[in-house]
């Protein structure tokens, strides 16, 4: 973190346009509670995490960063992330953060918006059109549309899911999408498609298949290579036409004698 200060101030800048940085390291928790947070400035997050067997490094500090969709859209050194770049990459994002005063009636639906329940703020901005006064029914226009990027978002993420054959990550993008818009129209069509989808032979395998990498992959810097090349292929002959399958192959490879 002392190597690239200037990320706190991207993190101050653009964390509510969508932005996130996440500090990851595999060395010892005490390690990391003294180098990257006691006494440190940084307020966004830092984990304990063994990420060698998803991301090859050249170098540390190191950084990949993932769009919405979960593609890498840059790696490098973070001193390459700039606030240009930072600029760029959120103009499309959903924002966390009503930027404006709104009339007073909107007050829950902000405070519900920034809180993340996008069912209860479509409520108020429901209640809010029905008002006489022009003003406040240009608020709850605006509002309604920072809703929308939030619709607009999870859509195009679960389009990617379906793209890939990805249906877990597809599943968790419902749950997730289903949760936030509780209450609502558009929160109830993506429940029943969950539902349908948990339903489904494919979605089942996906699970198993991601279940089974995850349960491997954070033994493998500790596994001898001929054991953990074997187990990668297990998976990837017993779910091959699965994204983790498909990964364990890739993996397996690294591991190849």
């Amino acid at each position: 973190m002392g190597q690239v200060p200037h990320l706190q101030a991207l993190h101050d800048k653009y964390n509510d346009k969508g932005f996130q940085i996440l500090a990851v390291s595999k060395e010892d928790a005490g390690l990391i509670e003294s180098k990257l947070i006691k006494g440190k400035s940084a307020t966004y997050g830092v984990v304990k995490a063994n990420i060698g067997s998803l991301y090859k490094t050249s170098g540390i500090p190191h950084c990949w960063v993932l769009d919405a969709e979960g593609k890498c859209i840059f790696e490098g050194h973070p001193a390459g992330v700039t606030e240009d770049k930072v600029e760029e990459w959120t103009k499309d994002l959903a924002p966390t953060k009503v930027d404006k005063e709104l009339a007073k009636e909107l007050k829950g639906g902000v405070k519900a918006f920034e809180e993340g329940d996008m069912g209860k703020a479509l409520k108020e901005v429901a209640a809010a059109k029905e008002s006489e006064d022009e003003a406040v029914k240009a608020d709850a226009e605006y509002l309604a549309g920072l809703i929308e990027k939030h619709v607009t978002v999870y859509t195009a993420k679960m389009e990617s899911a379906k793209k890939s054959g990805d249906l877990v990550k597809l599943g968790k993008t419902l749950e997730e999408a289903a949760d936030k818009f509780k209450g609502s129209e558009q929160g109830d069509k993506w429940k029943d498609e969950l539902k349908e989808l948990e339903k489904s032979d494919a979605y089942k395998d996906t699970k198993k298949a991601a279940d089974e990498l995850d349960k491997v992959r954070d033994k493998l810097e500790d596994m001898r290579p001929s054991s953990a090349r074997k187990k990668l292929e297990k998976i990837a002959e017993k779910y091959p036409d699965t994204p983790a399958g498909k990964e364990a192959a890739e993996l397996a490879k690294r591991y190849a004698e």
